[in-house]
């Protein structure tokens, strides 16, 4: 049945073909108006209610953008996030530009190295350096007259930063900037030697590393500091960031890394819109700064996708202290914290769809560490028959993705009539997280 699609403020209805003159004056007082977005057309079949909308018109309110960035704002308090608002009303459609600028966004993304590639690049190059921990004494530690600290038959290289700390240390970092930036390097070494006979006799640890033909001191900590660096973090998080693209950079003191997710295409994008979630890694392996981890959104706030906001909640800030095996575990469980804080976008975004796991080991392991809760299961044998159920479960409806492994579990929850309603109540609430632990 042929119908008549009049479009009036970026909004359109259907008219039958009687209405033809009714449509016609609407559509011209429109344009008179100055509505930029009347149009009016004739179509041949009148489209099914359930059928997606069309596609809103740029500068008017989409009410599936607005009704979507209603429920982001929903995930975004729910996960501490506080991002700026929109310039225009939350749900109002993009310009041509806007999509333009998502699409080049999304290529952008797309074309970042895989976190696994990025990582294996960083570990290679730390590992090259050959790192090496010295304690010495104060006491025993003297510069020669090209400003380089001997310590036993080695002449280290001493950088800015560095000296600092070994000035600081010494007892006299007061006087680093004058000794740094306007002594020669006799002059300086007569300086230094003069305190450091001075200084009280105590330990400290200087960190070295491969430079050129010789090595370099790249950092000068107290004992007490627990050398857990970039390469040892990004080998424990790597499994929980494996499907992301990654901007990663390490500039020789640690690293700056920002692992990235976005949706192949955002239906009707507008300001408002969250367009692109990460979780975010810092470290510092020169006893300046913390690890940090923190998840991060990014929010349209214009009708271009140029005027964007940015979102972080923090995770982790782990200072170097304590046993190294327990940092690590701190950061692991922090990378994971900070996933879930965007996991309800990946949800929403289908990433599950896109994660190749082998399924029956992703179950197995969801129950062996715990990442699944089995309220009332305290035996092995226990455990081994919810798994066994699981695969049960997997194998009437196979898969080889996340999502697929999630559809197991509440398949299982529905069908085992063995489970009491409380067990099995408790998988489906858990389902849905599942989504986005990581496989």
């Amino acid at each position: 049945m042929s119908a008549l699609a009049l479009t009036l403020n970026g909004e359109t209805e259907f008219l039958s073909a009687d209405q033809a003159d009714e449509a016609m004056r609407r559509y011209w007082e429109a344009k008179q108006a100055g509505d930029q977005t009347a149009s009016l057309k004739l179509v041949h079949d009148e489209p099914d209610p359930d059928d997606d909308p069309p596609p809103t018109a740029p500068g008017a309110v989409s009410p599936i953008a607005e009704d979507r960035i209603e429920q982001q704002e929903t995930w975004l308090s729910a996960s501490g996030f506080s991002v700026d608002p929109p310039l225009f009303a939350p749900g109002t459609r993009v310009l041509d530009l806007g999509d333009d600028n998502f699409q080049l966004e999304r290529r952008r993304v797309g074309a970042m190295p895989m976190f696994g590639d990025a990582c294996a690049s960083v570990v290679h190059t730390i590992h090259q350096e050959a790192r090496r921990d010295l304690r010495v004494n104060l006491a025993d530690l003297h510069m020669d007259d090209k400003g380089q600290l001997v310590v036993g038959p080695e002449h280290l290289v001493l950088d800015r930063p560095c000296f600092g700390q070994l000035a600081w240390l010494g007892g006299f970092g007061v006087g680093t900037r004058y000794l740094a930036d306007h002594c020669p390097p006799s002059l300086r070494a007569e300086n230094v030697n003069a305190q450091l006979r001075r200084a009280a006799s105590r330990d400290i640890v200087l960190r070295t590393r491969a430079r050129g033909p010789g090595r370099e001191v790249f950092a000068a900590v107290t004992p007490t500091y627990s050398a857990v660096d970039s390469d040892q973090v990004l080998r424990v998080v790597y499994e929980s960031l494996h499907d992301a693209h990654v901007e990663l950079r390490y500039d020789g003191r640690g690293i700056k890394g920002t692992a990235l997710w976005m949706p192949d295409e955002v239906v009707d994008l507008a300001a408002g819109d969250i367009f692109k979630v990460g979780v975010r890694i810092e470290t510092d392996d020169t006893g300046r700064g913390r690890i940090r981890v923190s998840g991060v959104v990014f929010r349209n706030r214009c009708l271009n996708l140029i005027i964007v906001g940015e979102g972080e909640v923090e995770t982790v800030a782990q200072v170097h202290r304590g046993e190294p095996s327990r940092i690590l575990e701190v950061v692991s469980e922090g990378v994971e914290a900070a996933r879930e804080k965007v996991g309800s976008f990946l949800e929403a975004w289908g990433h599950a769809r896109t994660v190749k796991v082998d399924v029956p080991e992703v179950l197995r392991d969801w129950v062996a560490k715990k990442k699944l809760n089995l309220p009332g299961i305290r035996s092995a044998a226990a455990r081994e028959e919810v798994v066994d159920a699981f695969e049960s479960a997997w194998r009437k409806e196979p898969g080889d993705t996340l999502a697929d492994a999630v559809n197991a579990v509440t398949r299982a929850a529905h069908e085992e009539s063995k489970w009491d309603v409380l067990f099995r109540e408790a998988l489906e609430r858990q389902a849905a997280e599942l989504v986005y632990v990581r496989a």
